[in-house]
């Protein structure tokens, strides 16, 4: 019986101890918690902390379409029909930035007048047409889409070949490339000579055709929305 008394005795102490700690902890961690819900702005004791808010202010920027500044087609005539394709580096890209920050998407259109030479015209029907190559006009490949920097890609659901009808006046523009909702943000090249695939302007030349230089006016355009 005196055993257990004294075990009893020398467990007692320590068991308050433990429970005052406890206790202690608790009220370190709600001063603790206190200090911490301070904002700052306002002297802070030393060892407590504040919170604060950080705000980054983004300024929408625009839609932007660069292009070739010109096209340029070469054939010679051999008695046969012929389809020729610009074969210019520089001409087998265009880039679109879109620094709008809206994820509306984009689309690029292309429309053409007639080709002309003095009174001779190649048919409206048929003369123009592009796609992702520069080896073939029945190529169904969309153009290469690239980053500049840090870009969403575009996802195309344009069909290819895209045949471009032209107009003596007012030509209907086609859409060329387009992109889904919340992609192409950001600049992006579309084809380029060193890709696999760059953009293919192509021309398709009747065998009946007369000699001379043809011109036709291009237009291009990036538009908002797929």
């Amino acid at each position: 019986m005196s055993n257990l008394r004294i075990a009893r005795c020398l467990f007692a102490p320590a068991a308050v101890l433990a429970l005052a700690g406890g206790l202690s902890g608790a009220s370190l961690l709600l001063t603790s918690a206190a200090a911490s819900a301070q904002t700052c702005g306002t002297a802070v004791p030393a060892g407590s902390n504040c919170t604060l808010t950080g705000t980054l202010n983004i300024t929408a920027g625009s839609l932007t379409l660069t292009s070739p500044a010109s096209l340029t087609w070469g054939a010679s005539l051999n008695g046969t029909n012929q389809s020729v394709v610009d074969v210019t580096a520089a001409d087998q890209q265009v880039t679109v930035d879109d620094a709008t920050g809206s994820g509306a998407g984009w689309h690029v259109t292309t429309s053409a007048t007639t080709f002309l030479n003095g009174t001779f015209a190649l048919p409206n029907v048929g003369s123009l047409a592009t796609t992702g190559s520069v080896t073939s006009i029945s190529a169904t490949t969309a153009p290469t889409a690239t980053c500049v920097a840090t870009c969403t890609l575009p996802t195309d659901s344009t069909t290819y070949p895209v045949a471009i009808t032209t107009a003596a006046t007012a030509p209907t523009p086609v859409t060329v490339y387009d992109t889904a909702l919340a992609t192409g943000v950001g600049q992006v090249i579309l084809g380029g000579s060193t890709n696999a695939n760059p953009v293919g302007w192509w021309v398709n030349v009747p065998a009946n055709v007369h000699a001379g230089a043809y011109t036709s006016t291009i237009t291009q355009a990036v538009v908002s929305a797929p």
